[in-house]
């Protein structure tokens, strides 16, 4: 299921927080913001945080720690890298109300912490993922056993979203200086792809640039790497009210006709995004 805003991601973890749902499986491209908005919507919440660096061994004694609670796989592309790791996913991953998870050979750490080798557990689990596609070659079983929910937001719901949580973000800036950093994202999101770090990195460097002879701002757009062919087509569009005009120009650079009208399409959609 595609959903394109934070109000309707927030249905399905909220639901999931409810125990209304055994697996989600939340798919995007990361910087979107997936992880936080999980973690203020669940902070009321105990639950167990699984990182991708975490061993199998680790893995399996927090899941009887946190035996019946709930559990977040965040970035779960790195924890596949790991076979063990998968078998014990696909353990946790059952949507069946008692799961079984066992570790089959024997081990001392288990049993210097009085760690039984199989338990049960009632925990649900929900999987943070850039790429569904990968998960799937790894852990086929998991594509029907829960809700997958692709994560695809616009960029004016991004930009939203940063508005909304700026005055929270910690920085050493004012409002207003926050706020300049996002006017300044925001003037040049046409013309390339933006997340909320994007942000959150334009305050990194706006802080470091303070009383400094160096230009934040051309940092920041070097790194949003701005699409030269968008900014120009914006650029031919406000110069030349007739179209042909706009494409004789375009072709003067050197451009074929054909992708005046392809960049022309991207530049209208990102628009109408904003």
């Amino acid at each position: 299921m595609i959903v394109n805003k934070y109000s309707e991601l927030a249905f399905f973890i909220n639901m999931f927080k409810n125990g209304n749902c055994d697996l989600l499986i939340i798919e995007s491209k990361g910087g979107v913001g997936k992880s936080r908005l999980f973690e203020s919507l669940m902070q009321d919440t105990h639950y167990l945080r699984v990182l991708s660096h975490i061993t199998p061994m680790k893995f399996f004694i927090l899941g009887y720690m946190f035996k019946d609670k709930k559990i977040l796989i965040d970035d779960v592309d790195g924890l596949l890298s790991n076979e063990e790791n998968i078998s014990l996913l696909k353990m946790f991953c059952e949507t069946r109300e008692i799961k079984e998870v066992s570790w089959l050979t024997t081990n001392s750490l288990l049993e210097k912490g009085g760690i039984p080798s199989r338990y049960e557990t009632r925990s649900k689990v929900c999987i943070l993922t850039n790429s569904f596609q990968e998960l799937t070659k790894k852990v086929s079983a998991l594509k029907d056993r829960g809700w997958h929910i692709e994560f695809n937001p616009s960029d004016n719901e991004i930009l939203n979203k940063v508005k909304e949580i700026l005055p929270d973000i910690p920085s050493k800036l004012t409002l207003e200086e926050k706020l300049e950093v996002f006017n300044l994202i925001k003037e040049y999101s046409n013309f390339c792809e933006i997340s909320i770090r994007t942000f959150v990195k334009g305050l990194q460097l706006c802080t470091e640039c303070k009383g400094k002879e160096i230009s934040w701002k051309q940092i920041l757009l070097n790194d949003m790497k701005i699409n030269p062919k968008l900014v120009l087509v914006n650029d031919l569009i406000k110069k030349h009210p007739i179209e042909k005009e706009r494409v004789d120009a375009w072709e003067k650079e050197g451009f074929s006709k054909r992708s005046f009208y392809d960049y022309k399409n991207i530049l209208v959609q990102k628009c109408r995004e904003i």
